[in-house]
């Protein structure tokens, strides 16, 4: 779809990269509460009362900042390759783990090893492989057992990657060893990655293969998640739409998704029967003997559908269920990268190297989820293991289907800025840039401390439960604009530091001047380096411009500063930031820090805050509002998309201004309960199902050039001809719906926030109000569309109208106050 910025009638337009984590234990001792800054952290007044850490609380304390002090040097700590294998590996989190089982001689004598790096595992040696995966803090959702969830990057070169066969096959070939030696692998159509579970013992062997180049934590999908949305949304108005008296008699019905498919793409929870008593209670589409296939369910390559336990999905298809009871459902369980980009290629009925096989089988595709910062966010994924994803979606939207994003909830999860200039290398980012103090001394931190919204600085330590464990892990990436393509290389080397305010440890010494025991400080208080990513970017091949680390805080890792915050749920609560080292001299680059889960940046930044694959201009992004008073929620992600390669934008992209629409969240579900569904994962399959209504519509208004079948006996030319004559017309037909869309969402009281497009609300709020058939009839005789309908005699016969003419009536009557 053809996307310009400019206001009012004009169309505008939730994996693999190269993140390694660590953590190491902290130096034990006694310690003393000391603070850089005197803020107070919010006692338990001040705690949420609902939400992940409801009760987390306890009664009250009080926490001094202590952003701005020195930090002590990671580099004594950090794990260093011991060999060319190991360096694919990054100097963090997968090789610390790596190297604390290689240092268990009993389990490596247990282990054995062949020359495929194959082993027979006993009970202890998985267990001596699991210990050294917690002992680096590995979160649980990047683990199966002794396995590692990992993306293998290809060694190949970008010749390769941009020769879709070629890349196909040597991916193949990768795969298929891998297979050999009894691993578990896919492959991402159209990426220079794999998917593997490798169990910590074989992750060296994998990474010495000379087929690959880097091997990192496994990039997964994200749901957007943190109905009265359908009312809110006057769904009953664009229902009544289809009883248009324009319609022929035998057209005319309420708009309920009847002839058409849309396919769903999330994480869902099947363990417990959960879908069925969903679909008992008529809340999730069903197969009967009337209709056979009115739903379909699509597994995941790791296990069975649901298997994962995640109910968000099942929350989303509830939602589009009671928007577009009619239509049919292909429903997918994409929670890895690989198994979303077939799901994809499978709705748009495209084969493994984008090619469209024919129509598509789903009209509308949505996800309600995304990646952080895994690809450069200029919406390609040039250069990034997500090359495949947004080929895949560029593919389809040519095959004439509307595809649907969340925008991402991370607009307060968000920094980014300029990288700090200096000379020489090892540069530290200033993440307060041209502040001064009172005395007008500038000011230079260069941590950019992590918070939890109610808890201020204070992060909760050494979880009791795995629910909790899951719930606190740190997960943050940082990102820059040195992706590989054409003629750059990612050379520009930057560092993630994890660090953590660390108490002043102390002594008992015999004071020989008093003849009596004192206090010493032997170690001062101050931020304390526990981890890093330090991935290669010195242009190899397939690495990319991003540093990871992910880590489950440990107990040791608490500060006197946050004693009494949090319940026994936790051993406590300690402090936490990033830093970012610029090893490069003389590099500069558009730096960008996410966070994941619970955690927010003391310095962030709202505006370019969207998650992948939301930036592309083949999918409709999707804003999220609150559902009583359509208030932009803070957390939703805004625009533009960022300039080519991931550089900083001037303003909104041409043809792909960004996030297209907004639509409601906290909203009731059977999944999650009365206003808990929130999130632009809410948002988003609203607007799916209702574009899917207004997808039926716009057919309705065209039937009447709807090709005629081919007769018996037509020649392979003929049959080419009308495929190409339906491929065309669905692509007009998606576009055509897209316009409608946003003509509905920038009158009728639907332009909020700054007059015309801006990057929060987009187009508007999607809420169709009584001009809306006009709107639809203005985009139904735009020019563009004229292929829609049939041709008008020359000249007019007296009386009629030409299709400028009705278009531009219908234009003024949308938009009728």
């Amino acid at each position: 779809m053809n996307k310009l910025a400019s206001k009012k009638f004009a169309v505008l337009g939730l994996t693999a990269a190269c993140a390694t984590a660590l953590l190491w234990a902290a130096q034990d001792g006694a310690t003393a509460q000391t603070a850089a800054r005197g803020t107070a952290a919010p006692t338990l007044g001040g705690a949420p009362a609902s939400g992940p850490l409801a009760g987390a609380a306890a009664p009250s304390a009080s926490a001094p900042s202590s952003s701005g002090a020195p930090v002590r040097a990671v580099a004594a700590t950090a794990p260093v390759p011991l060999n060319p294998a190991q360096a694919k590996l990054g100097a963090g989190q997968l090789l610390q783990a790596l190297q604390a089982f290689a240092a268990d001689p009993a389990a490596q004598r247990a282990a054995g090893r062949s020359a495929t790096g194959s082993a027979a595992y006993s009970a202890a040696t998985a267990s001596a492989q699991i210990a050294a995966l917690d002992s680096a803090g590995i979160p649980s959702r990047y683990r199966d057992g002794e396995r590692v969830k990992v993306n293998v990057n290809l060694a190949v070169g970008q010749d390769i990657v941009a020769n879709a066969s070629l890349l196909d096959r040597a991916a193949t070939s990768l795969r298929e060893t891998l297979r050999g030696a009894g691993l578990q692998v896919e492959k991402i159509n159209g990426s220079p990655s794999l998917e593997a579970f490798v169990p910590l013992a074989r992750l060296e062997w994998v990474a010495g293969l000379r087929e690959v180049a880097q091997v990192s934590l496994l990039a997964m999908p994200r749901t957007a998640a943190f109905s009265d949305g359908a009312t809110a949304s006057n769904l009953d108005q664009l229902r009544s739409l289809g009883n248009y008296a324009g319609l022929d008699a035998g057209l005319r019905r309420d708009l309920k998704g009847e002839g058409l498919t849309i396919a769903v793409f999330d994480q869902f929870a099947d363990t417990a029967g959960e879908v069925k008593a969903l679909q008992d209670a008529d809340e999730w589409p069903k197969n009967t003997a009337a209709v056979a296939d009115k739903v379909s369910l699509f597994k995941p390559a790791a296990g069975a559908f649901g298997y994962t336990k995640q109910k968000h999905g099942n929350a989303v298809v509830e939602i589009v269920y009671d928007i577009a009871p009619a239509a049919k459902f292909r429903i997918y369980d994409a929670g890895q990268t690989a198994d979303w980009v077939k799901g994809i290629q499978d709705a748009a009925n495209l084969n493994a190297l984008n090619q469209p096989q024919g129509e598509p089988r789903a009209q509308v595709l949505t996800a309600s989820q995304g990646m952080s910062l895994y690809a450069p966010g200029d919406g390609t994924g040039t250069g990034s293991n997500l090359k495949g994803l947004y080929d895949a979606i560029e593919a389809a939207a040519r095959n004439g289907v509307l595809i649907l994003n969340a925008a991402g909830n991370e607009a307060q999860k968000h920094w980014d800025d300029d990288s700090t200039a200096g000379a020489g290398a090892n540069v530290l980012q200033d993440f307060v840039v041209g502040n001064r103090d009172g005395n007008g001394v500038a000011i230079a931190d260069n941590i950019n401390a992590l918070r939890i919204e109610g808890f201020g600085e204070c992060i909760p330590v050494g979880a009791v439960s795995q629910a909790d464990k899951d719930l606190t892990e740190i997960d943050v990436w940082l990102g820059w604009n040195d992706w590989t393509g054409g003629a750059n290389t990612t050379d520009a080397d930057y560092r993630l530091e994890l660090v953590r305010w660390a108490d002043a440890v102390t002594q008992r010494q015999w004071d020989w001047n008093t003849w009596s025991y004192k206090t010493v400080v032997v170690q001062a208080a101050g931020w304390v380096a526990v981890g890093q990513s330090d991935d290669a970017q010195n242009g190899g091949a397939n690495q990319q411009p991003l540093e990871r680390v992910a880590v489950v805080p440990a107990a040791n890792t608490k500060t006197t500063a946050c004693d009494g915050v949090f319940n026994n749920r936790f051993a406590g609560g300690g402090k936490f930031g990033v830093r970012i080292v610029r090893k490069t001299a003389g590099a500069s680059n558009f730096l960008r820090l996410m966070s994941g889960g619970l955690h927010s940046f003391q310095y962030g930044q709202n505006e370019r805050s969207l998650v992948h694959p939301a930036d592309s201009a083949s999918v409709i992004t999707v804003a999220a509002l609150d559902a009583a008073t359509s208030n932009l929620e803070s957390y939703s992600s805004r625009g533009p998309v960022l300039a080519a390669g991931g550089a900083r934008p001037a303003g909104q992209a041409a043809g792909n201004a960004k996030p297209d629409l907004a639509n409601f969240a906290n909203v009731d579900t059977v999944s999650y309960g009365d206003n808990e569904f929130n999130g632009t994962s809410s948002a988003t399959p609203h607007v799916a199902a209702l574009a899917l209504l207004g997808l039926q519509h716009q057919r309705q208004l065209t039937n009447a050039t709807v090709p005629a079948p081919l007769p018996a006996g037509a020649t392979q030319a003929q049959k080419d001809a009308r495929a190409a004559l339906l491929k065309q017309r669905n692509i007009d037909l998606s576009d055509s719906t897209y316009d409608s869309l946003v003509y509905v969402a920038s009158t009728g009281g639907n332009d909020l926030g700054a007059a015309g497009f801006d990057s929060s609300y987009g187009n508007g709020r999607l809420k169709f109000h009584a001009n809306s058939e006009a709107c639809f009839l203005s985009a139904t005789y735009d020019g563009k569309y004229r292929a829609l309908l049939p041709a008008q005699a020359s000249p007019l016969p007296a009386g009629q109208k030409s299709y400028d003419q009705l278009r531009s009536d219908n234009s003024t009557a949308c938009a009728a106050k």
